[in-house]
């Protein structure tokens, strides 16, 4: 997968994860997301994003921070928006 279209589809499953305030533990969730999907991404182009989704949940749990992560489940569950956006790449 080159870069931009790696660059695009986590464009819009950021969307799917609202930002916060500057600083804040939801948008430290947000960067973890970012940096554990790339890493997916990079070596399974199929990797279903919710892999992403719960090592950014367990890295927030591990430092200790009293947050449950804001994001919408409907679009990163099985067969959710994000499957169905997967899909839609690879008939292209």
């Amino acid at each position: 997968m080159n870069a931009a279209t790696m660059t695009r589809w986590l464009e819009e499953e950021l969307s799917h994860i609202p930002r916060a305030e500057k600083g804040s533990v939801q948008n430290e969730f947000r960067m973890l997301y970012t940096y554990h999907r790339r890493r997916h991404l990079a070596h399974d182009p199929k990797a279903p994003a919710r892999i992403a989704l719960f090592a950014a949940i367990r890295a927030i749990e591990a430092g200790s921070h009293a947050l449950t992560p804001s994001f919408e489940w409907e679009f990163f569950r099985a067969g959710g928006g994000s499957a169905q956006m997967m899909k839609l790449a690879q008939s292209d």
